[in-house]
């Protein structure tokens, strides 16, 4: 696996609610995350930066009992754990109330990537030249669509596009979401906040990962991104499928 990964404040927020994490593991295996943090500039950031914490060490600390067969089992706990950070450090401090996080998390090992997610941050699989979304959206437009009321280019617009319905932190359950998906030597998987698919549109996201040197897409997405005028934080995390090799950026 190769890893590389950016996150950038923007063109129009004054700070970055985005946090991302990755690393790799025994045995050619690795792991990616990404949160999108919500509830005003300090809520937003310690949200985000906290459910990366808690899941960095679920990784570390749990991730050698993680048996075949387990991975989601073990995405989720570790979704859950992260959950219970947030949403107990909402309750306790005034000034946090309400906070929470998008996340999506993924774990490749043994020739297949394993998704975890709640919120609109999204997963992708780059895959003989085609762009597959791997994630559903836990969002009211998403559910406009998914019931028939909207189309899904009228979801593209849509005033109402940031109401979430599902995210870390904003009750003390949480349901994610996972799905798992084979990969093979070439493949790429990109983990991104909504400031990058809001901003650029998924065929020339599909023609740029086709094109760009492996190390260099985050810087890339990023600026197209912000020339498409980047009104949200921007965080773009691509794991490839080929022997270990780690950058981060930003």
């Amino acid at each position: 696996m190769k890893l590389a990964g950016k996150t950038d404040v923007g063109r129009v927020r004054r700070e970055n609610q985005d946090d991302f994490r990755a690393g790799e593991l025994p045995g050619g295996a690795a792991w990616g995350l990404v949160c999108d943090g919500m509830g005003g500039a300090r809520g937003g950031r310690e949200a985000s930066h906290g459910a990366c914490d808690v899941i960095e060490r679920s990784f570390q600390d749990h991730y050698s009992r993680c048996a075949a067969g387990s991975e989601e089992q073990f995405l989720t706990q570790a979704l859950e754990n992260a959950n219970h950070y947030v949403f107990q450090k909402s309750a306790q401090e005034e000034a946090l109330a309400g906070m929470g996080t998008t996340v999506v998390c993924a774990l490749v090992r043994n020739g297949r990537a394993y998704i975890c997610h709640a919120g609109d941050s999204r997963a992708y699989l780059f895959h003989a030249g085609r762009l597959c979304q791997l994630t559903h959206d836990h969002s009211y437009v998403q559910e406009l669509v998914d019931c028939g009321t909207i189309t899904p280019e009228e979801a593209e617009h849509h005033p109402q596009k940031n109401i979430i319905t599902r995210a870390l932190g904003v009750d003390y359950r949480l349901s994610p979401d996972c799905t798992s998906v084979v990969v093979v030597k070439g493949d790429l998987l990109l983990l991104c906040s909504d400031g990058l698919t809001n901003a650029v549109p998924l065929k020339e996201i599909e023609a740029m990962l086709g094109k760009i040197p492996f190390y260099d897409l985050p810087d890339r997405l990023i600026e197209a991104a912000n020339a498409a005028g980047g009104a949200d934080n921007i965080t773009a995390l691509l794991l490839g499928v080929d022997p270990v090799e780690v950058q981060r950026h930003g």
